[in-house]
């Protein structure tokens, strides 16, 4: 299965996004006195949600190819995880203290803006209040000719203080633009539910990136699910879907699927399908670990793997979970997303699914 690992690495960016953003403008007047202000509590804080999992990453602590594979498989999820971050983390710096302009818009909405040098560049983070508890956000960045690029745009769904539902899309090519870094064209989206005390959950894609130092400059999607049940464990999905074995025509897609509880260990599922003319299922692999993330049971269906590692104890229940089958293709949407069906639940209950991609990508001026 090392071919597996290979593929899944090539198919995810490796570089961490550095965000941020730039504005500025005239005073507006005052709101309609019956509509409330911007506040702290419109600003989303996710939490456990931007951080990894101390029990998800056991498995980076397995042994053996296969542990290798789907502890890269758990790093690529993290990338992905990290990206959302640094963008969420750059918010959070952004809108402290008071808004450097508030007022309403020549529509009157109310808006906040905050105004601030991160990371050596001006930027401005906006809030508009769409209804009572529907806010759009905007991050735009000041490029050297002065023009603002939007970095990041979205809708969050509030249910409560600093939580509710939200899709928020990061464009990679004008973050690239401004900073060199991902290297990137392309966008991420992100979809997140934290509106319930014991459960959360995030989806985050990547959307037809194409790296700039990609000669064959081929267009890459990936997905991640993941679902937090708070203090007992998790699901985590992942498919990455591209090129990945050129000797086969089309695409292919490399899928993952992890469960883990608190305490007592996990299981993982393997697979990579073709996503070619005749779409077939290439191969598959299963392994389970223990409270201190070291392999218990381990089975694939590659018989050029046993002398290297071969099959052992057995996957059939693993820390209460019982086994479970890997994606393939007819599971992988043509985006690159392996959809976790309670996540989709989740997320529909926190009102993220109600944000279609115009809405989320809609970067106009909050205010003048």
């Amino acid at each position: 299965m090392k071919w597996l690992r290979y593929t899944l690495s090539s198919l995810v960016l490796s570089s961490a996004l550095a965000l941020a953003g730039c504005g500025g403008g005239s005073t507006e007047p005052d709101p309609d006195a019956s509509v409330d202000p911007i506040a702290q509590d419109e600003i989303v804080d996710l939490g456990d949600l931007i951080q990894q999992d101390q029990d998800a990453a056991a498995a980076a602590e397995m042994i053996g190819d296969p542990a290798t594979l789907l502890a890269e498989g758990q790093k690529q999820g993290d990338k992905a995880r990290g990206d959302v971050a640094a963008v969420l983390s750059f918010i959070k710096e952004a809108a402290q203290g008071e808004p450097t302009r508030k007022g309403a818009t020549a529509d009157g909405r109310v808006y906040a803006q905050w105004v601030k040098t991160i990371q050596s560049v001006e930027i401005t983070f906006s809030v508009v209040r769409t209804t009572q508890d529907r806010l759009r956000y905007l991050v735009q960045g000041k490029a050297a000719d002065g023009a603002k690029k939007p970095l990041l745009t979205g809708i969050f769904v509030k249910k409560g203080p600093k939580t509710g539902g939200g899709r928020f899309h990061v464009n990679l090519t004008n973050v690239s633009d401004l900073y060199n870094a991902p290297g990137a064209d392309g966008s991420v989206h992100f979809w997140f539910a934290n509106h319930k005390g014991d459960k959360r959950g995030r989806r985050i894609a990547y959307v037809n990136v194409v790296r700039r130092d990609d000669p064959q400059m081929q267009k890459v999607n990936y997905g991640a699910d993941l679902v937090r049940l708070v203090g007992v464990g998790g699901r985590f999905r992942a498919v990455g879907v591209g090129d990945a074995i050129p000797d086969l025509p089309g695409q292919e897609a490399i899928g993952l699927r992890i469960l883990w509880k608190a305490g007592e260990g996990g299981r993982a599922a393997a697979a990579v399908a073709s996503l070619g003319p005749n779409p077939k299922l290439l191969g598959t692999a299963h392994e389970c670990w223990d409270k201190d993330g070291l392999r218990t049971a381990y089975k694939d269906d590659n018989p050029n793997n046993d002398a290297m590692n071969p099959d052992e104890g057995t996957v059939e229940m693993c820390a209460g979970f019982a086994e479970e089958a890997p994606p393939d293709q007819a599971d992988v949407s043509a985006d690159g997303l392996d959809a976790d069906p309670e996540l989709d639940a989740l997320l529909e209950e926190s009102g993220s699914m109600d944000i279609d991609a115009a809405e989320a990508d809609a970067a106009d001026p909050i205010a003048p």
